[in-house]
């Protein structure tokens, strides 16, 4: 068979493993406040839900017919997107804008070891909060095996929370997170690699793509993909659904696969009980899923290009901040035919 009847016949099994057994859609849902983020059409589309108080609701069984759909959709055109299909001398430009919040303690800003951590607070255990929006730009050529360009853009504090959320914002601007690298230079990452300074191996070898290591042996069926998935957090069941959602934290890692390795891992999470459509307008979609008292994962699917356009993870309201996402990563990617200069 050709790989679009290969591709048809996975599609239909997916639906028909989906609706077979559709949860009972009784879980309700408010607005949280998107605080900032000032990006076209994903402030509503990405709006987060909150965890509602109430008897507890056990865990779906089973796959949600329209998430199903929905990741499907993103899934059969992988293969044609403007990002899979680039020529030399282009770059794939990546965009990354994140949001997160940052929770600061009068007592601990108050101290004079140097070793003391004022944003380390929880958010209830809080006096002040800050919203810091990072924007880095990654340039990814046409042959992944060539020069790779990362400008480390710029961090900057845009909403204080609390009566003391302008020392807070001034209190910041002296933190780790606030000086990491150089902001604002060029780095020439050779094939993608992500090199420590002074030599040290990082953490992570590469920058973004963060399963590329894994790419041949990671399946292309979505049910074996997904069982590979679950398999890497070594627990089981539930348990390892909400380890692996927990996991999409950053959209490029999606977003970077192979069109045929993308196109089955949105058919893997399609496979997940739990994610359900909360909005749909145009060719975005916003699904979510709820780990109940504990997270929120909102992701916002671009239907049109098969592409992560965000993710959320937000844990709760309360403390200074309020109603306020805790975090969310929005990515725009396009096309370009050169790189800035450093």
């Amino acid at each position: 068979m050709d790989d679009d009847t290969v591709l048809a016949a996975r599609r239909a099994l997916t639906r028909e493993m989906a609706g077979s057994a559709r949860p009972e859609r009784a879980r309700p849902y408010r607005r949280r406040t998107w605080t900032g983020i000032g990006i076209g059409g994903l402030v509503a589309g990405a709006a987060v839900t909150a965890i509602v108080a109430g008897p507890v609701i056990a865990p779906p069984t089973a796959p949600d017919a329209a998430a199903a759909e929905v990741l499907e959709r993103a899934s059969a055109v992988t293969f044609d997107a403007q990002d899979t299909t680039l020529v030399a001398g282009q770059y794939l430009r990546i965009e990354t804008v994140g949001e997160n919040l940052q929770f600061w303690k009068a007592e601990w800003a108050d101290d004079d070891d140097e070793n003391t951590m004022p944003f380390n607070a929880s958010r209830d255990g809080s006096d002040a909060a800050v919203l810091v929006r990072d924007t880095r730009v990654l340039f990814i050529p046409a042959d992944r095996s060539g020069d790779w360009f990362y400008d480390w853009g710029h961090a900057e504090v845009v909403e204080s929370f609390g009566d003391r959320g302008a020392e807070a914002a001034r209190d910041w601007s002296s933190s780790p997170g606030s000086q990491i690298r150089e902001r604002g230079t060029i780095e020439n990452l050779p094939a993608g690699e992500y090199l420590a300074v002074g030599g040290d191996e990082p953490p992570m070898p590469y920058l973004a793509d963060r399963y590329r290591p894994y790419y041949d042996e990671m399946p292309r069926d979505p049910q074996k993909l997904l069982d590979w998935l679950r398999g890497q957090s070594g627990m089981t069941g539930e348990e390892a659904d909400r380890w692996l959602v927990a996991g999409l934290s950053d959209p490029s890692a999606i977003n970077l696969m192979p069109a045929d390795l993308r196109s089955a891992f949105f058919l893997a999470i399609a496979l997940i009980p739990g994610f359900e459509v909360v909005a749909e307008e145009g060719s975005t979609a916003t699904l979510q899923y709820v780990v109940p008292g504990h997270r929120t994962t909102t992701i916002v699917i671009d239907t049109d290009e098969g592409l992560i356009d965000s993710i959320a993870e937000d844990y709760g309201s309360g403390g200074p901040a309020g109603d306020t996402v805790d975090a969310v990563t929005t990515v725009h990617t396009s096309v370009v035919d050169s790189v800035p200069q450093s």
